[in-house]
């Protein structure tokens, strides 16, 4: 997704690849955006503050959620 299609306030499905005692593993999440910043943007996923780069943005930011 493109950083310009953030909406602060809004939740996106964010999926990314994890290791995890050596093993490789997918992983998905519902997490909110707050803030757009220069470099990407900042999320919330229950009390853990999220800073993604505009790359992870592109590439773990699957879409938006329906509200």
């Amino acid at each position: 997704m493109d950083k310009r299609n953030l909406n602060p306030g809004r939740k996106y499905l964010h999926h990314r690849k994890i290791t995890i005692d050596g093993r490789k593993m997918e992983a998905e999440r519902w997490i909110r955006c707050l803030e757009i910043t220069d470099t990407g943007a900042l999320f919330r996923y229950e009390f853990e503050i999220l800073e993604l780069t505009n790359k992870e943005i592109q590439t773990e930011i699957i879409r938006e959620a329906n509200q």
